[in-house]
């Protein structure tokens, strides 16, 4: 196998790549939760490498040249197998032995041509172009970035460790990512009906939005409008209008459990906070009302960040659309069968059964849930399976978090590596996960909500400068350079608290 030219091309000086594997086993963060990394993720983490010693040696090639391999992303599914207790026929992650394994084997079972709609990506604005727009305003981006690590950037400013740039070289130039959705942050509206000027307001997402689209001469972004209803809804219906009006936008982007300043959490299905934005919604056209439940921000509450409530809001208006982003999964709390008394994910398969509303208008949306539940093999197909099985095949939908959480492409492969065993398909009544099944979820779904044909996507990404760039980079710097990526999300609880801190200060979620 000829060594990737992106290993050798660093300076002497530089720092060398670490040796990692191409998985996030290392602490975790989106920025609204932290994980620890537990023993059982150090014991993966060393398995990997141990593996990556024994079969780089066999190969005659050194480690990270093999873990940045195909083969390395493989080694690393079949440990993940081998922690969760996976033999051969016991379902997760369909690789073989690393002592079986080579380059051309794993490259086919990574490697895919589905349309890869994702649903929930995000980076924070760069100062330069923010402030043409604000002038006089106070960019809070660099705060943002100064007290995360973002691990292992090492950009100046800070901020372009995850701003724009970071986002075509991830999102769009680092993965087989098709169409990317643009989502924003919870955050109060301006009190003069403009749009407010956070990290990544609705102004700044729809300039992105252009600016990516542009530089591409197709569509590869779309963005969300972020709305938060309970927050002086005169303001935020006008703010509504204007985006409409000025920018279009697919979906509403809003966070029930958030209650800024004095104000209330609110349902899905309240008839004073809900009822008036989502008649607004289809009043405008695009009713996808694209709902935040699941982790647990510090300050939002609990009660609230549960689906409960989508079945509900489902049955109220059967004309709108309701995609519950994150599925409902809390972050730490073990997945497993569909539990009728549980919460979280739980939660959301009953209000879809109680309300008979499979295969209708309630969606799972996969953000952080996929990439949390696929490091253990067993959760990751009660995840899926349980979605699949009740809210059918249709109304499963993939998302990443990434900027936050580096480059999607692990996620990705992962997924096309991924099955449910034949005893859990019998035993809890899943259904085999086909391809037909996985290019639904990766994107085909989604792009039926959105009204975004797929086969056009396909025909402009011949011809795109962005894919250009890439296959040019892939075919004279080798592929795969996303390998020894750590994340974007804070690495440390100081990280995550200064976060925190931070987001207090400008009254958002703390």
């Amino acid at each position: 196998m000829k060594r990737y030219p992106w290993l050798d091309m660093k300076k002497k000086t530089d720092v060398e790549a670490p040796l990692e594997p191409p998985i996030l086993l290392g602490n975790k963060s989106n920025g609204e939760f932290f994980l620890e990394q537990t023993p059982r993720d150090r014991k993966i983490r060393d398995l990997i490498l141990r593996v990556a010693d024994e079969q780089a040696a066999r190969r005659g090639m050194d480690r990270r040249q093999f873990l940045a391999s195909s083969m390395g992303m493989a080694a690393s599914l079949w440990a993940i197998n081998l922690a969760s207790g996976c033999g051969d026929d016991d379902g997760g992650f369909n690789v073989p032995n690393p002592g079986e394994m080579d380059c051309t084997e794993t490259n086919e079972i990574l490697s895919g041509d589905e349309f890869i709609l994702d649903l929930q990506t995000h980076h924070i604005e760069d100062e330069e172009r923010w402030s043409e727009r604000h002038p006089g305003g106070t960019y809070f981006g660099e705060q943002f970035a100064n007290g995360i690590t973002f691990y292992p950037c090492d950009l100046e400013p800070r901020a372009d460790c995850i701003g724009p740039m970071a986002y075509v070289d991830q999102v769009l130039m680092g993965s087989d990512t098709s169409v990317a959705v643009l989502s924003g942050f919870p955050s109060p509206i301006c009190d003069d009906a403009t749009l407010c000027t956070n990290l990544n307001s609705n102004e700044g997402m729809a300039y992105w939005r252009d600016f990516f689209n542009n530089s591409a001469m197709s569509q590869r972004v779309i963005q969300h409008c972020q709305v938060a209803p309970n927050d002086r809804w005169d303001l935020q219906s006008a703010m509504m209008d204007r985006v409409h009006e000025e920018y279009g936008n697919h979906g509403w982007k809003c966070y029930p459990p958030w209650a800024p300043g004095s104000r209330e959490p609110w349902w899905l299905d309240d008839p004073i906070v809900a009822d008036p934005f989502i008649n607004k919604c289809k009043e405008l056209g695009r009713p996808l009302i694209c709902a935040h439940k699941g982790p647990q921000f510090p300050g939002f509450d609990l009660a609230h960040n549960d689906p409960i409530d989508a079945g509900r809001a489902a049955i109220k208006h059967p004309d709108a659309s309701f995609i519950i982003y994150h599925s409902g999964v809390r972050p730490g709390v073990r997945i497993g069968p569909y539990d009728p008394a549980g919460d979280g994910t739980d939660s959301l398969v009953r209000t879809v059964l109680d309300h008979d509303l499979k295969g209708k208008n309630v969606f799972a949306e996969l953000g952080s849930a996929w990439v949390l539940a696929s490091f253990d093999a067993v959760q990751a197909q009660h995840l899926i399976g349980k979605l699949v099985k009740n809210l059918g095949e249709d109304n499963v939908l993939w998302g990443s978090e990434c900027t936050w959480f580096g480059s999607p492409q692990p996620q990705i492969e992962a997924f096309r590596a991924f099955e449910i065993s034949e005893e859990f398909q019998e035993t809890y009544g899943y259904p085999e996960l086909t391809p037909e099944i996985k290019a639904k979820i990766l994107g085909l779904n989604a792009a039926r909500l959105y009204e975004i044909d797929p086969q056009e996507v396909r025909c402009q990404l011949a011809s795109n400068p962005i894919q250009m760039a890439k296959v040019e980079m892939d075919e004279n710097l080798g592929p795969r350079r996303w390998a020894f990526q750590q994340g974007d999300g804070p690495q440390t609880w100081r990280e995550f608290l200064s976060l925190q801190r931070w987001r207090d200060f400008l009254g958002v979620p703390a």
